[in-house]
């Protein structure tokens, strides 16, 4: 029986014979798989102790394959490839082209942040100013436009506190099951902000599905706190608009039209400030 080595040669003359790189991969693929099957025919001790015993199955190992794409590159004279790095999660509070339209611009200039403001993300427990919003809505793993910067910017001039559940990264691994802990841990911190806040906003994307937004919305309904706003477009328009009719939630379907709504809503609650733009009464 040939040596491993032996087999790469003879699989390297094979490639050069052929005068292909398009022979390589398949090279690489014989070569390291016999060179896993000659690791585990050699393994002499553990056989013969296993014998009669069934034995897990073999499987080429990822630094057998390198050394096996290292030597047929090298000699077919074909550089070595680096591995490309795999991103360790997702940015989904990455730029999204707004192509509806949704947002309007920014005012210019920015407003000035209160002293008192408070821009709360997850995994961090949030800092709670007497009063405080909840930004619900659109996210959709960061496909939705950037609706949460804009309302954090508009509010920013206010002494509350903004609970942002948008974070800026996000694992791909994270399963979106109960026993994810990662997975948990923001399911929760949104499910107690949403209890702690004076105000949820909920924004719908209408190039989006946001079927989570739709369960807080259901969830939230009742409770006298909640300002919608739903674009002409949203595949379920329709049910968000009559829900609020329903139970006489403040309605809107611009961005503009939002953060006023928000801002009522607040003085609704007994926010009261005064010339300086500050809280009336502790904070």
């Amino acid at each position: 029986m040939p040596t491993a080595m032996e087999a790469v040669l003879l699989l390297t003359l094979a490639v050069k014979a052929l005068g292909t790189a398009a022979a390589v991969p398949y090279a690489i693929a014989a070569a390291t798989s016999f060179i896993s099957n000659i690791s585990s025919a050699t393994m002499s001790p553990l056989s013969h102790n296993q014998a009669g015993k069934d034995l897990p199955p073999t499987r080429t190992t990822t630094s057998t394959m390198g050394f096996g794409k290292d030597i047929i590159y090298k000699m077919c004279g074909k550089k070595t490839e680096p591995e490309p790095n795999v991103p360790e999660g997702v940015d989904i509070d990455q730029d999204v082209e707004d192509v509806k339209n949704q947002l309007p611009p920014l005012p210019s200039p920015l407003p000035t942040p209160h002293k008192d403001f408070i821009h709360c993300l997850p995994p961090n427990a949030p800092t709670y100013r007497k009063f405080s919003v909840f930004t619900a809505g659109s996210i959709e793993m960061g496909s939705a436009i950037q609706w949460q910067k804009h309302m954090v910017t508009s509010l920013s001039h206010l002494p509350i506190t903004v609970c942002n559940p948008r974070r800026g990264h996000w694992n791909p691994n994270i399963t979106p099951q109960a026993r994810d802990k990662d997975f948990k841990d923001q399911v929760e911190w949104e499910l107690s902000a949403l209890e702690q806040v004076d105000v949820i906003c909920f924004f719908f994307d209408v190039t989006t599905k946001s079927p989570v937004s739709l369960l807080e919305l259901g969830l939230w309904a009742g409770s006298g706190k909640v300002v919608v706003c739903c674009g002409e477009g949203y595949w379920k328009g329709g049910n968000v608009e009559l829900t609020c009719d329903r139970y006489d939630i403040p309605f809107v379907k611009s961005f503009a039209e939002l953060v006023p709504a928000v801002e009522k809503m607040l003085v609704e609650k007994g926010m009261m400030l005064d010339a300086k733009g500050d809280l009336v009464g502790e904070n």
